[in-house]
């Protein structure tokens, strides 16, 4: 599990759209759209509402018309508040017998019903409403197929490339350093990525989370990541040894057996249909260039 700073980060169905839950409470927002993915929020207190816009900012919509496939998250204050702690670690969902997912935080739980469209927090603060939030995206994208993976995924036209990695891998460093040749990051923390069956192919997507952009991209290569003073792209890697460090970054969206197949089938998919390749750059200009000729273009631009 990935440690975290504590200051860091019924009848509806899949045609209702609007402000009004069934209860006739408002849906007082912010609405969401993160890889193709819909929710609006319930948050009643306004300064937690407020936080929450300017941490979503690039990710907030206008609420949805009629016909769009939505899901709602409701947050309700604890009856009594528990100390925020100074770590925290991301949940461990699990599968109920009536198939909703249940979380346990530090100072918070949660409910997601089990066709995803519908969960409510428990807590304080913005921290659990992200955090929950980030399960749903992780259930969204097994639902299908796909992955949330921590991770920098770079773009450049309508390719992307995603690398994976532990802490100090240099995903931030290699994000910035993109940024600084004039290219477009899709996100430095959580990627979002699943196939796409219409173009036989694999889409990624940013996020809100660090540094993330509404954007989204054609996966052209995923990879691990490596430090040297001179900077080139390595082809013909192992999936296995991509794929060990893949899954080791991806987020749970269940923990259980079923869960974790579902994980293991989607990175196997993934690196069947993606080219696996390792990054070894040094930190300056030449990691951008290498980059940007793997993935097909001459110059920016």
């Amino acid at each position: 599990m990935h440690a975290l700073n504590a200051s860091g980060a019924g009848p509806s169905g899949p045609e209702r759209s609007g402000g009004s839950d069934e209860d006739g409470l408002e849906t007082s927002g912010p609405w969401l759209s993160i890889a193709g993915w819909t929710v609006g929020l319930q948050v009643p207190d306004s300064r937690v509402r407020e936080l929450l816009h300017r941490s979503l900012a690039g990710f907030v919509i206008a609420p949805p018309s009629a016909g769009v496939r939505i899901c709602r998250l409701r947050v309700v204050a604890p009856s009594m508040a528990r100390p925020e702690p100074t770590t925290r670690e991301l949940p461990r969902p699990w599968r109920e017998q009536d198939g909703s997912l249940r979380l346990e935080g530090e100072d918070y739980s949660a409910r997601l019903d089990a066709d995803g469209l519908r969960g409510e927090v428990v807590g304080a603060g913005r921290f659990p409403v992200e955090v929950v939030l980030r399960v749903m995206l992780a259930a969204e994208l097994a639902r299908r197929g796909g992955l949330l993976v921590h991770g920098v995924a770079l773009v450049h036209g309508d390719a992307a490339a995603l690398f994976t990695g532990h802490s100090g891998a240099g995903k931030s460093t290699l994000g910035g350093l993109w940024m600084d040749a004039g290219e477009a990051l899709l996100s430095d923390e959580l990627v979002a990525v699943w196939p796409d069956a219409m173009e036989r192919t694999w889409r990624a997507a940013g996020t809100p989370w660090n540094l993330g952009f509404p954007r989204e991209a054609r996966l052209r290569a995923v990879g691990t990541l490596a430090w040297d003073s001179s900077s080139r792209w390595e082809q013909r890697q192992r999936a296995g040894d991509v794929g060990r460090v893949l899954v080791h970054n991806a987020l749970l969206s269940e923990a259980s057996s079923e869960g974790r197949g579902a994980l293991l089938a989607s990175a196997g998919r993934l690196l069947t249909d993606v080219e696996p390749v390792r990054l070894v750059f040094s930190r300056d200009a030449s990691a951008a260039t290498v980059v940007r000729e793997a993935l097909g273009v001459s110059g920016h631009g």
